[in-house]
């Protein structure tokens, strides 16, 4: 199995972004394609069947199965990771995936995962053949997984109010937010709040608000223009040093270089000659 690309889109509502990434169109050559959602308003057209999208929700498209993202609320953009995997080489996997049939899904397997496809694409455009290799591992893994339908029980209060103290989270990339204030929104006390919490999501919540606009800023460095000291800016990090020091610190290079190596320039248009200028966000 091979990654033929990995994509995180955060807050799709450039219309230009959404003309590229609401295209109509299939993938061809045994490219199978998975698209994870993570936030927002609005449809995933897999083949036959039109779902809404949801919050945790995963598709995977098979080849040659037309798909599109439709945005219906610029109020609520959507926010997903798009993977696209070729397994041809892979019988035994070619085999479980044809086993899921065309348009499958949707699967409901949470927001928890985004960091997940975060390591993957980190993993991705490493530069190094080790990670990359560990990459392919982790997400076979996963495929497995989620053909056998394994999920993990959790008490369903406790994860109500991590979901409710998640989307607070999304809602507040671009300011400042406290224990203190999460955890009055939901009604909990921090001391219960700061356990339920790092019980699902395997790390404390302030760790997680800071790798949510960590992964925010990985996005605007690979698909807009916007200067390194305007995204310090627009997620409110204190200065661009400090930005830098805790992207490096979470990401494993500064933010020039993981723009130098993720900047999306493909040339999305239908015809020869055009090119898809990175919207300035």
């Amino acid at each position: 199995m091979r990654f033929a690309d990995i994509v995180f889109v955060w807050h799709l509502h450039d219309e230009r972004q959404i003309a590229w990434h609401g295209r109509r169109h299939s993938h061809e050559d045994g490219l199978h394609e998975i698209h994870y959602f993570i936030s927002g308003s609005g449809s995933f057209r897999n083949g036959s069947r039109t779902w809404t999208i949801m919050s945790g929700s995963l598709h995977l498209t098979p080849p040659g199965t037309t798909h599109q993202i439709i945005a219906t609320d610029e109020r609520r953009p959507i926010t997903y990771y798009a993977l696209l995997f070729d397994a041809e080489a892979d019988a035994e996997l070619a085999s479980l995936l044809e086993g899921f049939g065309p348009g499958a899904g949707p699967w409901d397997i949470g927001s928890s995962r985004r960091f997940f496809f975060a390591d993957l694409l980190e993993r991705r455009f490493s530069g190094r053949e080790d990670l990359v290799r560990s990459a392919v591992h982790l997400f076979v893994a996963f495929l497995y997984e989620l053909a056998a339908g394994t999920k993990q029980p959790r008490d369903a209060a406790d994860n109500a109010n991590v979901e409710k103290a998640l989307a607070i989270m999304q809602g507040a990339i671009d300011r400042d937010l406290d224990l203190a204030e999460i955890a009055s929104r939901i009604s909990l006390s921090r001391e219960h709040f700061v356990r339920v919490f790092s019980a699902r999501m395997g790390m404390s919540p302030m760790k997680y608000f800071g790798r949510l606009k960590v992964e925010a800023a990985r996005a605007m460095l690979s698909s807009t223009n916007m200067r390194i000291n305007e995204i310090a800016d627009r997620l409110c990090y204190s200065s661009q040093f400090n930005f830098a020091r805790t992207f490096r610190r979470l990401s494993g290079m500064s933010p020039s270089e993981y723009r130098a190596r993720c900047l999306q320039r493909a040339d999305f248009a239908e015809g020869p000659g055009q090119r898809y200028i990175l919207p300035r966000a």
